[in-house]
């Protein structure tokens, strides 16, 4: 039986829709007009409204002639607080004595071969996106379950134990970065940068601490790897 760890709640205070919005408000680095937001979401533009109504209020948007810009920042000390990964069921450890990055590599093969969809997060994600602690663990969201055995994965005990925790979530925007964030770090799949901090944050510990501190400032610094521009985007500001 697969090893279960019930920390991770599927209640949270925002939607899915929020979660989406805010997480492209954090990546983008130029204003954008509501109706953009709403496209590139997929929500309505009356919710959009609503969130950025939210936001405002709290300080973490501001609207200009040119559409709305997002107080990274800010927009991170909300999405710690109010963001939680909506799962399909409780999240299950595993484990394999091989080097994390061979463990990533095989669980990628299986998932492509199950055509399953997945994205790393915390640790190894923030270890590729802006390295600062040697990754003992690696978070991934799929969209259904995988053979993990096939990959040479056993289960673990809990956590603790782990050297990988599955999450099967039923929201697609965990299984991808929002552009323009890069989706890829050394050819895996990458779950968004603000989902890899929120991780490390719920993993805890004083290193990861530290990794969270600095994955944050990139963020902020919008110092990731990005998607170069190609079309100028005219609902995306001057």
């Amino acid at each position: 039986m697969t090893a279960t760890d019930s920390r991770v709640r599927s209640v949270r205070s925002w939607g899915a829709g929020t979660c989406a919005v805010v997480r492209l408000l954090i990546a983008l680095d130029q204003p954008i007009t509501g109706m953009a937001i709403a496209r590139e979401v997929g929500v309505t533009q009356p919710r959009v409204s609503q969130v950025l109504a939210q936001l405002s209020e709290k300080g973490a948007v501001a609207a200009s002639p040119q559409g709305y810009t997002g107080d990274a920042a800010r927009l991170l000390d909300l999405y710690l607080t109010n963001a939680k990964p909506h799962l399909a069921e409780p999240q299950s450890c595993w484990y394999s004595t091989r080097p994390l990055m061979d463990q990533a590599r095989r669980i990628l093969a299986t998932a492509e071969s199950s055509q399953v969809q997945i994205a790393f997060s915390a640790d190894l994600g923030p270890d590729l996106l802006a390295p600062w602690r040697h990754p003992t663990l690696a978070i991934v969201y799929s969209d259904r379950p995988i053979p993990l055995e096939e990959s040479g994965m056993v289960p673990a005990v809990g956590r603790a134990d782990a050297s990988l925790v599955l999450r099967i979530t039923k929201e697609s925007a965990n299984l991808f970065a929002t552009p323009p964030w890069c989706a890829e770090a050394e050819g895996l799949p990458m779950a968004d940068p603000a989902q890899q901090w929120w991780d490390l944050k719920d993993l805890g510990g004083e290193d990861r601490d530290e990794a969270a501190d600095r994955l944050r400032q990139s963020i902020i610094d919008r110092a990731l790897p990005r998607i170069p521009p190609s079309v100028e985007q005219s609902d995306h500001g001057p």
